[in-house]
């Protein structure tokens, strides 16, 4: 590669004992590195802050924090994982019983703790690890393994 790029450089210069060979560092920043910036940087120097609005000159000085600019889609958010954590109940409560099927919820998608949910249902905690135990056994039995795509994927 050193050799090539020194008999092109040295055909296409009149004046031959300017040339010199270079390193393979100086040949790749030179084919590739440098041309591969200057498009990069081309295309995404201005995508740091959005631009200003127009802003007549008898209007005062725009005090917006350009939140504007920037789409709210806490709603599709929101909406997206209530579709999922629905999808998953249903799952669970054609699966298991209703008693392991309200246990499984509750602790593993709502997040409630072994010692809240035994208050709640008057029993030991020990009672509540007992029915979650068998209540993931008999879900592995319809599910045995499990999944890494989303609910959506099927």
């Amino acid at each position: 590669m050193i050799d090539a790029d020194y008999e092109d450089r040295l055909s296409s210069v009149e004046d031959k004992e300017t040339v010199t060979r270079r390193s393979p560092q100086e040949i790749m920043d030179e084919r590739f590195n440098k041309p591969e910036y200057n498009n990069w940087h081309k295309f995404d120097r201005h995508r740091g802050m959005p631009k200003k609005p127009f802003r007549k000159d008898d209007e005062s000085e725009d005090a917006t924090d350009h939140m504007d600019y920037f789409p709210d889609n806490t709603d599709e958010v929101i909406r997206e994982k209530q579709v999922e954590y629905e999808y998953l109940c249903e799952i669970i409560r054609k699966t298991l019983k209703e008693k392991q099927a309200e246990l499984l919820i509750a602790i593993f998608l709502d997040g409630v703790s072994v010692t809240e949910y035994a208050e709640r249902e008057g029993v030991s905690k020990s009672a509540i690890s007992h029915r979650l135990d068998t209540a993931k056994k008999n879900f592995k039995k319809v599910f045995p393994e499990s999944s890494t795509f989303p609910s959506c994927h099927g």
